[in-house]
């Protein structure tokens, strides 16, 4: 390539979205980060309890373990079309790492049967912070839309 002459620029874009949780415990802060991230795509309410699935997630830190809990639900709608619009699910930690484990129930989402709103495509580590503080967990991250 050619530094006088480059063959390509770059531009700004405003594709992303934030989401600001609080909660009284973590894993009501992840259930609640759950339901707005998938709101965002559809009305998470509207989506009928029909399928049940296990779910465990470890991860060496929270941080980790948020990306990863948000991740799997995106790839979940990506890869089996399913949408949990309810978490059954307990966080857990050992000496070295974060578990999430429980069930996860909801639909294969279709926009015949359910809106569409916005595609969201993952989550981002960029600005993300999990804290607790006088008993109650903030957690704020940022998607990719």
């Amino acid at each position: 390539m050619n530094d006088n002459n480059p063959n390509f620029k770059y531009f700004d874009t405003t594709a992303d979205i934030g989401i600001e949780v609080e909660s009284d415990n973590i894993t009501d802060a992840f259930k609640n980060s759950a339901f707005g991230t998938l709101n965002l795509i559809t009305d998470i309410e509207k989506i009928e309890k029909k399928i049940t699935k296990e779910i465990v997630i470890e991860s060496e830190d929270e941080y980790g373990l948020l990306y990863d809990w948000i991740t799997e639900l995106l790839i979940l709608l990506d890869s089996e079309n399913f949408m949990a619009s309810e978490y059954n699910i307990n966080i857990e930690k050992n000496s070295d790492e974060y578990i999430l484990h429980g069930k996860i129930s909801g639909d294969t989402y279709s926009t015949d049967k359910y809106s569409y709103k916005t595609e969201v495509k993952a989550i981002t580590y960029h600005e993300m912070n999990i804290e607790k503080k006088d008993n109650t967990y903030k957690i704020k991250f940022i998607l990719d839309l």
